[in-house]
Formats: structure tokens, C-alpha cells, sequence
């Protein structure tokens, strides 16, 4: 702080540098001023969109599920008209930024920060995990005339409107034409399946697991059969070794021992039958598991397609009922709730806050700038400052003795002007400006001509510099 510790110290730091801090003021008030005179205006527009929900109530799982894609298809939709060849249609189409050295991509840069998309949510609370539903769209566009951006906006929303019926309509085209091609290759597996199954069944007809009963039936009246034929030639075999060993045959003995014979022999080859047919029966129930496990596997391809084409065939009606309702306009679709119009007042607001904030700042440094030359220039020019840094109290206290030159100055000063005097002498505004409210003035302080800028600051420039001399 230096010498200026007191109130009074202050005080007299204000007086002593009034010039200097006057100067600063002036000079920052009017450079805000012209700031905020050539500060350009910007207007925004909205557009409101709302999101209607079908006519026609369907508690189908399709129709629930695009009623919750709302938010989806908004997001689908903007991200399609914020791209880099749309956005350059609309700045040709409209005639925006003409005039300006940008390239395309810069166009392209300024028009996307100057819009806006503000969804807004629905107001019924959503089930547990299921997306949340928007009700409406807010579409909002700057720019620097008022028509430019009410058109900006307005083509936006109908961009969104144009691209929602038309995504909806071919959506529900593309869904029902896709379920309807699915049935149809579902049902060609079906059959070709159902054909394989029926070939296979075809060559494995003695090992389809429908006879492994009669099968096991077969094997068991085969096994007894063996079984009493097996006895009837133990039998007959020892019968005829009983008569062969008489020492004298008789005719009757050698006809029943041919007679035997011929048992023996038919017996056998009953019983080699009753073998072959049950070692086929055997054969057979041996490859009875594989071909088993080869229908199971074809049944269940033919239980995974049939659930299969029953999902597909209740989409498809699903589908097909979402087309009709498109094509009747009855489904979920956009309305233009509110049109975008001329905004009256431009948002660039706050110019005389700025100025008044500005003044201030100029205030404030000018008074910065008066402690920086009392810091550079450190004297002792109060009775109280020297009791305070020499703790002496002084005998006499000589006023200044004003020199040479400052009696020169001072005895020519009323030759010159003084500040209040320039102030006055300045060029007024004519009192058509004058009489019209800051607001409206706005478009035409924008075209403040640069030699009016430059003059103005000369004159701001003239005024600091005589302050300077002033002192």
C-alpha cells in the first residue's frame, strides 16, 4: 500500500490522481461503448415437435416396443440431418454465411453450434428397464437476421417430420417383408428336413425304435423255440445212439434210426433258422440307439425351426398390422406443434450490463493505476505520513511552492480546455438516435463504419494524453 494506509490517505490519493483515474475512465468507458455498439445481434428461433402416440392401441410386443424407440428414432433422425451434405444444402438452400471468407467445413461448424435439439420426456413413468419416451422435440436455431433463423428451424422440423414418416412406413415395409421371407425359408427347412427324416425312417425300417418291443417279443419266443428244439435233438440224438448200440439191428431199428435221423436233421436246421433270425432280430436292436439318436437329433431340429416359425409367424402378423396402421396414418408419428417464428428481440442481450461493468473496470484501474505511480514515486507529502514513518512530529509545515513552469501552466490554464469542456465540445448524437430505446438501436449500431471506430478512439486517445500533460 506505500504512504496509503488511512482513509484520508485514500481520499487524498483520489484527489491528487483524479486526472490520471478520470482519464482511465474515460477511455474505458468509451471503448466499451464501442464495443458493445459494434458487438453484432443474434437471434434464435424454436420449433416444437411432438411425438404422438398410435390411434390404434395394440398390446402386441411390436407395437410396445416401437412406442419406446421414440427417443431412438429422434436421435437416428437429427444424427441424419446434422451430416456434413445436409448441412451444406441448408446453408445454400437458405443463403447463410454469403459473403464470408469460411470453407465448407467451417459453414458447416458454425451452423451446427448454432442449433439446438432438446428432447423432452414423457411425463408417465417407464417400466423397469424399458427406454425412456420422449413427448416432444425443441428445435432451436441462431442466427443473424430474425428471418434467417425462423427458416433455419422451421426446415429442420420439417426435415425431422418428412424423415419420421417415411422411416416409419419403410420400417414397417422392411420388418413384415423380413418375418415374411424367414416363414418362407423356415418352412423349406421343415420340409427338407421333414424329407430326410422320412429317407432315413425309409432305410432303417427294422431298427426304428417303435419295434423294440416286438423285437424283444420275437427274441424271447425265438430263445424258447431253440430251447425245446435244443431238447427235442438231445432226444432224438440219444435215442438213436441207444439203438445204435445193439449189436443186432432189426429192419424196424434201422427205419427208426433213419427215421431219427431226419428228426435230427430238420430239428437243426430249424434251429439254425431260429439262430439267423434272431441273430437279425440282435443286429437290428444293436443299431436301434444310433438310429434312435438320429431322429431324436432330427426331431429336434424340426422342434427348433417349428418354434422358430411360430415366433416369426406372430411377428409377421405383428408386422403386418404396423404396415396397415402407417399406411393409415394411425401408428406413432411427429406433429408440428409449434411453428417457428420471427423472434421480436435479439438474444445477444446484456449491452448495458457490459457497459456498466466495463465502466467500472475502467474505474478500477485507473485507481490501480494511480497506486502504481504513488509505489514508483514513494514521498512523504501529508504531516501525518511523516509522524508516521519518522515518528517525529514536525515544527513547521511549509505549503508548496509552486515552480517555473507550474506557475507558467498554471497562468496559462485557462487558455486550455479542460476536460468537462472537451466532454462538451464533443459531437452530439442526433435526437432521432437519441430518442430510440438501446434495443432497437441494436441492428443499427452493429453497422458502425470503422472510420467512426477509429475517430472515436482518437478522440479517447487525445483526451488520455492531455490528462497526462494535465498532471
Amino acid at each position: 500500500m506505500g504512504q496509503i494506509q488511512t482513509l484520508s490517505d485514500f481520499i487524498g490519493l483520489l484527489i491528487r490522481r483524479r486526472l490520471v483515474i478520470g482519464a482511465v475512465l474515460v477511455f474505458g468507458a468509451v471503448m466499451t461503448l464501442l464495443y458493445v455498439i459494434s458487438k453484432p445481434d443474434v437471434f434464435e428461433s424454436t420449433a416444437v415437435i411432438q411425438v404422438q402416440s398410435p390411434n390404434v392401441a395394440d398390446q402386441s410386443d411390436g407395437t410396445s416396443q416401437n412406442s419406446g424407440q421414440s427417443a431412438q428414432r429422434l436421435q437416428s433422425i437429427q444424427q441424419r440431418l446434422t451430416t456434413r451434405e445436409n448441412m451444406l444444402a441448408v446453408i445454400e438452400r437458405h443463403g447463410l454465411y454469403e459473403g464470408l471468407p469460411l470453407s465448407d467445413d467451417e459453414k458447416v461448424h458454425l451452423l451446427r453450434i448454432s442449433l439446438r435439439f432438446q428432447s423432452v420426456a414423457s411425463a408417465a413413468s417407464p417400466a423397469f428397464g424399458a427406454p425412456t419416451q420422449v413427448s416432444a422435440l425443441i428445435i432451436s436455431a441462431q442466427s443473424d437476421t430474425r428471418e434467417k433463423a425462423a427458416r433455419v428451424a422451421n426446415d429442420f422440423a420439417q426435415g425431422i417430420l418428412d424423415a419420421g414418416v417415411e422411416g416409419q412406413t419403410n420400417r414397417a415395409r422392411e420388418t413384415f417383408a423380413f418375418y415374411l421371407e424367414e416363414e418362407t425359408r423356415l418352412l423349406a427347412e421343415i420340409a427338407s428336413i421333414d424329407a430326410n427324416q422320412a429317407e432315413f425312417q425309409t432305410r432303417n425300417a427294422d431298427a426304428l425304435p417303435s419295434q423294440r418291443e416286438f423285437y424283444r417279443d420275437q427274441i424271447t419266443g425265438l430263445d424258447a423255440g431253440i430251447r425245446e428244439l435244443d431238447q427235442a435233438l438231445v432226444a432224438a440224438g440219444s435215442e438213436r445212439a441207444v439203438i445204435e448200440r445193439k449189436q443186432n439191428l432189426r429192419v424196424t431199428d434201422q427205419r427208426q434210426i433213419q427215421t431219427l435221423s431226419a428228426q435230427i436233421e430238420t430239428t437243426s436246421v430249424q434251429r439254425d433258422a431260429f439262430g439267423a433270425q434272431r441273430d437279425i432280430i440282435q443286429a437290428a436292436l444293436a443299431r436301434m440307439p444310433e438310429v434312435e439318436q438320429t431322429l431324436r437329433e432330427f426331431q429336434r431340429s424340426l422342434d427348433q425351426l417349428q418354434s422358430q416359425l411360430d415366433l416369426v409367424t406372430r411377428r409377421k402378423s405383428e408386422a403386418n398390422t404396423a404396415q396397415k396402421l402407417e399406411d393409415r396414418q394411425q401408428g406413432e408419428n411427429f406433429a408440428l406443434l409449434e411453428r417457428a417464428i420471427e423472434p421480436q428481440l435479439p438474444i445477444s442481450g446484456g449491452r448495458k450490463k457490459l457497459a456498466i461493468v466495463g465502466s467500472f473496470g475502467s474505474l478500477f484501474a485507473g485507481i490501480g493505476l494511480a497506486f502504481i505511480l504513488d509505489l514508483v514515486n514513494p514521498a512523504l507529502r501529508t504531516q501525518t505520513q511523516l509522524e508516521r514513518q519518522l515518528d517525529l512530529r514536525p515544527i513547521v509545515a511549509i505549503p508548496e511552492i509552486p515552480r517555473r513552469n507550474q506557475s507558467q501552466r498554471r497562468s496559462l490554464g485557462p487558455q486550455f480546455p479542460t476536460l468537462s469542456d472537451l466532454a462538451r465540445r464533443l459531437p452530439k448524437l442526433p435526437p432521432s438516435l437519441t430518442a430510440l430505446p438501446i434495443r432497437q438501436n441494436y441492428s443499427s449500431a452493429a453497422a458502425l463504419s470503422p472510420l467512426q471506430t477509429a475517430l472515436g478512439g482518437f478522440v479517447v486517445i487525445m483526451l488520455v494524453l492531455t490528462a497526462a500533460a494535465m498532471t
